[in-house]
């Protein structure tokens, strides 16, 4: 029980500024209705890639193949929320380099169904992005992330 403590305590003093999102993952819906979202954050996202990202439309890969392998990030941050996030490996156009290289979001805000543009921002994510940037622009939208 001390031990799982500990752990606990370290995460939650984590200094998260050298922190960066290398990857969206959907987990589904609970069952509040809320999307589930997990952000796989690295300190070194240079490092980051998997064969399969140059492969292009990123939609036409299986996601266990886009997924990177638990060495290549350290933190997971996740967020609960109504709204939904179009994400880079169901992307139809663009492959997930072309988000490595700041060509098309990792992850950004649905406006489908949308009847007005979101205020005060929308909900935006590049690869690479500092994960306290990221909470800063949630927060204003009142959205938290969390450690898992």
């Amino acid at each position: 029980m001390s031990d799982e403590k500990n752990s606990i305590n370290d995460i939650e003093f984590t200094d998260t500024s050298d922190l960066k999102v290398v990857y969206v993952l959907y987990l589904g819906m609970n069952s509040d209705g809320k999307n589930i979202y997990h952000f796989l954050l690295s300190e070194n996202c240079e490092d980051t890639f998997t064969e399969d990202w140059a492969e292009k439309p990123s939609s036409n890969i299986p996601d266990e193949r886009l997924l990177i392998d638990d060495s290549q990030y350290e933190y997971v941050k996740e967020l609960k929320t109504d709204i939904k996030l179009d994400l880079q490996q169901d992307n139809t156009c663009f492959s997930f380099q072309d988000c490595r290289d700041h060509i098309v979001a990792i992850a950004y805000e649905n406006l489908d169904d949308a009847e007005f543009y979101p205020e005060p921002i929308r909900i935006v994510i590049h690869f690479g992005d500092l994960i306290d940037d990221v909470e800063r622009d949630l927060a204003k939208r009142n959205m938290f992330l969390r450690f898992v």
